[in-house]
């Protein structure tokens, strides 16, 4: 397969502080830079290097994630890609026909109706009126906004806005395609269809570059990752195994940044610490957790004195950041009395219902008024198992108790259901 994206040696450097075009500032700015040559080295003051020296190739059909934290570099490259910006070194190729939705709503104009931003923006994107024409109806479908579709964008809600992007920009069967966190808006039916319309572009041949924190997504989605950090590549591969790399350096900020705020947001320092927070299913270390079954949180502490009643707040958080529960000892009635020394308070949840997956605990203990922050603390990353076939990580969030039941309509009376076989 042709190659059809290309970055070799790529840099891009932004000047920081205030940018003023008027003529004296230009002809300062130019006499500076005749002065000063050193201007091109990394590291200049005033200076900025969003991205160092990234390197990476894609054939066609080929899907790449880029995952890091914010102001990393990732949306710099997609920028690069789509010509919004140029690079200060280096040498990027792109191949074929480009759509981009890196920025909501970007490309429309607020004051003109979506019909008529579907002919700008696809004008925009390369489309001829003809083939706008051809595709207009789909695109409305897609982005379920037919009842909206002459209203002005400027009255569109986010999630309205980017659908209608989304769909403009799926529509032109690019060859390559670039998508920047822009499916973290809308429902979750919304987001199904735009992943399975990606699946269907990649199917036929389109390479995409993918942005998102979600790494549930970036899972499902691309087949190599690109770890980066502060510009720089960290680590380029597997999805699977780059996703793996940047949630241990995650978990390793995670648990440094605790230990230096630890005492900072404890206002009452040296009454309580918690010393170690676990989960284990059913009460025994080897029991895998499981949503059908039980687990029991442990809080261990020290107090130094007694402390009397406490309040606890507990919260489960995925390893893309998102909240799964919020767990609140007050909200419960849980009476919970802390003495001096050492102690432990359980909590169990039975069942677990949190979807396969991977998540950690943080919990808060406050005095019983919640004005007193007395420790915080977090638990290791702990791995919910499946032991369903093809259940894959991160599809969900809980898995609910449930019941499932078939019933008919009796012919004589259709208001009543009935089970099957049972008289009517």
């Amino acid at each position: 397969m042709a190659e059809v994206v290309s970055f070799l040696n790529v840099s891009k450097k932004y000047h920081l502080g205030m940018t003023r075009t008027s003529l004296p500032v230009l002809l300062s700015r130019w006499i500076k830079t005749v002065m000063r040559r050193s201007n091109q080295e990394f590291g200049h003051t005033g200076d900025f290097w969003a991205l160092q020296d990234v390197s990476f190739s894609l054939r066609e059909g080929e899907s790449l994630a880029l995952v890091g934290e914010n102001g990393a570099g990732k949306t710099t490259i997609l920028k690069l890609l789509a010509k919004i910006t140029k690079p200060t070194m280096g040498t990027i190729r792109a191949n074929g026909t480009l759509s981009a939705l890196i920025e909501l709503g970007a490309g429309f104009h607020p004051d003109l109706s979506g019909r008529e931003n579907i002919y700008l923006n696809g004008t925009i994107l390369g489309l001829k009126r003809q083939e706008i024409e051809q595709r207009f109806d789909q695109i409305v479908d897609f982005a379920e906004l037919e009842k909206f579709i002459d209203t002005p964008v400027k009255r569109y809600s986010s999630g309205m806005a980017v659908r209608l992007g989304f769909a403009v920009a799926a529509s032109i069967d690019p060859d390559i395609l670039l998508v920047d966190e822009v499916l973290a808006v809308g429902d979750s039916a919304f987001r199904l269809k735009c992943m399975n319309r990606i699946q269907e572009l990649i199917e036929n041949g389109t390479t995409l570059i993918f942005v998102s924190h979600n790494m549930g997504l970036v899972k499902a989605v691309c087949e190599k990752a690109i770890y980066i950090e502060k510009g720089t590549i960290k680590q380029f591969g597997e999805t699977g195994d780059v996703v793996d790399a940047y949630n241990h350096a995650l978990d390793q900020r995670r648990i440094h940044a605790h230990d230096h705020v630890r005492g900072g947001v404890t206002n009452q320092k040296g009454v309580c610490e918690i010393s170690r927070v676990t989960i284990i299913g059913k009460g025994l270390d080897q029991d895998p957790l499981m949503p059908s079954r039980a687990a029991l949180i442990g809080i261990e502490y020290h107090a130094f004195r007694d402390v009397g009643e406490i309040a606890i707040v507990l919260r489960i958080i995925r390893s893309d950041g998102l909240p799964c529960a919020a767990l609140y000892s007050q909200k419960d009635q849980a009476s919970l009395l802390i003495e001096k020394g050492d102690g432990r308070i359980e909590v169990t949840l039975s069942p677990l219902q949190l979807f396969p997956g991977t998540y950690y605990v943080v919990v808060t203990i406050k005095d019983k008024d919640q004005w007193v922050v007395h420790d915080m603390a977090y638990s290791d990353w702990f791995q919910v198992q499946s032991g369903w076939p093809g259940e894959n990580d991160l599809d969900a969030v809980f898995e609910p108790n449930r019941r499932w039941e078939c019933k008919r309509r009796d012919q004589e009376n259709p208001d009543t259901l009935i089970a099957p076989g049972a008289m009517g």
